[in-house]
């Protein structure tokens, strides 16, 4: 057979190549670079991955080559081990197996794990290893074969994809075209021109012409029609004879699709010709799998070391097995697929069994371990349950899709002897939550419901984890109707009662009337008093918190969080860890009470015990608490952040509601910061995927109302507030003031003053120092549209300071710049000046990029309302570019370079030589003289 290896540069490949070359400049020059590659079996996606591979050498990447196999499946991360395993002589050595080493920490025994990761976190990390490898040069991470590959290796691709690493990096994959990866495809399709997508199609006979030139004409036709223009095909039928080649051609001429078992045919063939003992070693080496382990190939045969050696010499020398960075692997997955299939079904389920007492007597890795196991056990087999347990309690955080098929096959070989009942609930519980990890939601249910039918703990557990997927999805009715048909079940006053009592105050709180979020959770504060579950009396609290609140009872609220914080604060991680979805509900109370740092202490401990104990579920609702935080204070860049993530993590948990809520929660930052378009299209994405959630469909409405708004669709803006008020006050509020200017901006000056009247109110009423802000600067928009700019500048102060003791940054910048329009407006231009100067601060300060550019037109504005003869003459600072005095007012905000490169999107080299031509043209050598000349100016 021909040598792939001979045959140099790919031929007819030209254009593609050109492709991988343009890939690899752009990954060399620091920009992220994806390529994506499929085709059929055979068509040369290997080899191109390789020319790849070596194109990127050529250019100093460190190159991470792993390839996902057919019977590997069940390992998890596997094609990021192969990629990642540390090579002999290597000298990043240590480096390149960080990754390996956490992969494979992630998912192995509990009582040897470091601690407890769930996907979110893992792939947190994952991705930082990869940016620190990067720092030290551009890397390629190219993963072959990818349909194949374990659902950990998908995600994780994805999850690399969507949130590339800060570093030059080049991810390329190959999978077959009828065998894409959807979530891959998609992650890759939204890189746009930062992706390479390469469809691999037949060679042409012209190609083949040069391929072959050897060969007559006659013979090249008969091949052509034989392989199709199939590389692989092509290689290994180069030196069939005559009638062979008729043979397959008239068999492919009859057939339809893809040749894939001809090929096995023909290399089954060159398998058959080998003897009997160098054909077992090939078939012990395609179940051992890839890199071939030649211990694990001896304990398969059982065949003395010469032996053995002699056998593997003669695959390498025939060229079936190849060495390839210090290991053996085969020719290609075919050769491999070929092996394994000739070996007969018993003796390949007997060389498993060999090969999981090897592992097992070595101490081998639980999930290869595991995969061995379920590939050879019978039922009634006790010690093989055991393992997939384990196996799968170890994998079903980081990675569940594997656990689920290790516990469905754990539960067919269970016996089926009474003995074992109470072993077969808990496998079933265990799938039933591996099934809802997933996003497999029908049948994690109808699982848990053959648990709930059992008396005992386990039936409880799977009540409550049932309702927290079902709120997850939000389906709140089902999570409603799921824990108050356990509230009619004969209980005591016990802990089962009290759960199910705080899990319905949890899906009443997401409902449109707090009230009865209020009443539930009371009641389950009260079942809780003799308790001593300080946990769950904590998560009632904070629920009882939120909903006074939301209810209008800020007094009670106010003692509500004290208490919760204090219970939270004295719980331990591993008491608190049950409840971590919980702590969100104290975190929005505290943020909405000005206490910003109470909340941030909160939110960032249970993030931490969520990664640390594998809590996956409640990583959402902490990220968009974390967000909401952010946001008020200001901080518009980790605002940002926040809800990207807590979007990714929904993601990886199929929660289509927590994915609605975190992309509400990037609206307000985006429209601050890039503007109305950027928010408006935003807005259109996920107008139609709106929170179910009665109280955040209000929320929703508020902030697509406040985008509509400011992009000038006043009557859209209206539709979006049509309907019921939201019956929570504080968004009820917020609701009247923006109705009030909107209605005020088209004239209704009447009804809007009656309605920034009853938004003011209702403000007082609460005393919470936001919503004051907010209607107190809504009042002066209506006052100020209606001709009355005196009384209008007076509510514009009132609510600048209100949002100053709210701790809302760019919320003050925004009413103070109200308030310079009316300062104006009365002739008083120095103060208008001094507001308008605060506010910018405040916009700098925050990185409200687009904000801070309204301001410095309205100061342009300002400036040509001042006669000509009291204006100051021009100073130095005229002397500065547009982009330098952006950048001397975001220093002049305290921003290091690193920050202001990061908000601007610029290097801070880039930043660095703007400051020094600014401190060069005023004549300055220190920021403190630069405060100086730009307070001065203002």
């Amino acid at each position: 057979m021909a040598d792939g290896a001979t045959y140099g540069r790919p031929v007819g490949r030209d254009a593609e190549l050109g492709l991988l070359a343009g890939a690899v400049s752009g990954a060399a020059d620091g920009a992220l670079r994806a390529v994506a590659v499929r085709g059929d079996p055979g068509m040369g996606k290997t080899r191109l991955l390789a020319e790849l591979a070596d194109l990127a050498r050529a250019r100093g990447f460190t190159v991470h080559h792993g390839q996902a196999t057919e019977f590997e499946r069940n390992v998890p991360f596997g094609v990021y081990l192969a990629a990642f395993e540390p090579q002999r002589g290597d000298p990043g050595r240590d480096a390149h197996g960080a990754l390996t080493e956490l992969l494979m920490d992630a998912t192995g025994p509990s009582e040897a794990r470091r601690e407890g990761l769930g996907r979110y976190r893992l792939f947190q990390r994952a991705r930082r290893l990869i940016e620190d490898q990067g720092a030290a040069g551009p890397l390629a991470i190219v993963l072959d074969d990818l349909h194949w590959a374990d659902q950990s290796s998908i995600e994780l691709t994805e999850y690399l994809l969507r949130r590339p690493p800060r570093a030059p990096l080049l991810l390329a994959t190959a999978y077959r075209t009828a065998q894409v990866p959807p979530g891959i495809a998609r992650a890759v399709a939204q890189l746009g021109d930062a992706a390479v997508h390469i469809g691999l199609a037949p060679l042409s006979e012209s190609d083949m012409a040069a391929l072959l030139p050897e060969a007559d004409r006659g013979r090249r036709r008969l091949l052509y029609r034989t392989t199709r223009g199939n590389p692989l095909y092509l290689q290994v039928l180069a030196d069939a004879g005559v009638e062979t080649l008729t043979a397959l051609a008239e068999a492919g001429d009859a057939a339809t699709g893809a040749p894939e078992r001809a090929l096995l045919a023909v290399l089954s063939t060159e398998l058959t010709a080998l003897t009997p003992e160098v054909r077992q070693v090939a078939c012990a080496a395609a179940v051992a799998g890839e890199p071939i382990s030649l211990d694990l190939v001896a304990s398969i045969t059982e065949l003395p070391e010469a032996a053995l050696d002699r056998a593997v010499d003669h695959l390498v020398g025939v060229g079936l097995v190849v060495e390839a960075d210090a290991s053996l692997r085969f020719r290609h997955p075919l050769v491999r697929a070929s092996a394994y299939w000739m070996a007969g079904a018993a003796w390949r389920s007997r060389a498993h069994d060999r090969a999981a007492k090897h592992l097992r007597g070595n101490g081998g890795p639980l999930q290869l371990l595991a995969h061995h196991t379920a590939r050879s056990a019978q039922h009634g087999d006790v010690q093989a349950v055991r393992t997939l347990e384990a196996a799968a309690a170890a994998a079903v955080e980081a990675a569940p899709s594997t656990a689920v098929r290790l516990l469905r096959t754990a539960i067919r070989l269970l016996p089926d002897e009474a003995d074992h009942a109470l072993w077969r609930i808990q496998l079933q519980w265990a799938l039933g939550r591996a099934l809802g990890v997933t996003g497999e939601l029908a049948a994690s249910r109808q699982i848990l419901q053959e648990v709930m039918r059992t008396p005992g703990p386990l039936r409880i557990a799977a009540v409550s984890f049932s309702s927290m997927i079902y709120r997850l999805l939000g389906d709140y009715d089902e999570a409603k109707a799921l824990v108050s048909t356990e509230l009619t079940r004969p209980h005591a006053r016990d802990r089962p009662t009290s759960l199910a009592q705080v899990g319905l105050a949890a899906v009443e709180l997401m409902g449109r009337e707090p009230g009865k979020a209020r009443l539930a959770a009371a009641d389950a504060i009260r079942s809780l008093r003799d308790a001593d579950d300080e946990a769950l009396e904590s998560a009632a609290r904070s629920i009882h918190a939120l909903a006074s609140l939301r209810d209008g009872h800020v007094a009670q609220s106010r003692r509500e969080t004290d208490r919760a914080a204090w219970l939270t604060d004295a719980l331990t991680d591993d008491v608190l860890a049950p409840h971590l979805e919980l702590v969100a509900p104290l975190a929005w109370v505290e943020i909405h009470l000005r206490r910003h740092d109470d909340a941030a202490r909160h939110l960032r401990r249970g993030l931490d015990i969520a990664h640390r104990a594998g809590r996956s579920h409640s990583v959402p609702y902490l990220l968009i608490a974390l967000s909401a935080l952010y946001e008020r204070q200001g901080r518009l860049r980790e605002a940002v952040t926040a809800a990207e993530e807590a979007r990714e993590a929904s993601r990886l948990i199929h929660s289509r509601e927590t994915l609605a809520m975190s992309s509400i929660l990037l609206l307000r930052p985006l429209l601050w910061r890039d503007g109305p378009r950027a928010a408006l299209e935003l807005a259109e994405r996920i107008s139609g995927t709106l929170p179910r959630s009665g109280w955040w469909s209000g929320l929703a409405r508020l902030d697509l109302t406040m985008v509509y708004a400011e992009a000038g669709q006043p009557d859209r803006a209206l539709a979006a507030l049509t309907g019921e008020y939201p019956a929570d006050e504080p968004t009820r509020t917020y609701c009247l003031a923006l109705q009030a200017v909107i209605m005020a901006t088209a004239g209704t000056g009447s009804e809007a003053g009656s309605l920034a009247e009853h938004a003011l109110y209702r403000a007082m009423k609460s005393g919470l120092p936001h919503s004051l802000g907010f209607a107190h600067r809504a009042q002066a928009k209506v006052l100020m549209l209606s001709g009355r700019p005196k009384e209008a500048a007076v509510h514009a102060a009132r609510g600048a300071d209100h949002f100053a003791a709210a701790g809302a940054p760019v919320e003050e910048g925004l009413t103070r710049q109200l308030a310079a329009e009316l300062y104006a407006a009365q002739g008083s231009v120095v103060t208008a000046r001094d507001e308008l100067g605060r506010a910018k601060s405040l916009y700098a300060t925050a990185g409200a990029a687009w904000l801070s550019a309204a301001a410095t037109r309205d100061e342009r504005r300002l400036a040509a309302r001042v006669p000509r003869g009291q204006r100051k003459p021009a100073g130095p600072l005229s002397a500065l570019t547009a982009r330098e005095r952006q950048i001397a007012d975001l220093a002049v905000g305290g921003l290091t370079n690193q920050q202001i490169a990061e908000r601007l999107y610029l290097s801070p080299k880039t930043v660095e030589a703007h400051l020094s031509r600014t401190f060069a043209k005023l004549g300055i050598q220190s920021r403190a003289t630069l405060t100086q000349h730009l307070t001065a100016d203002d």
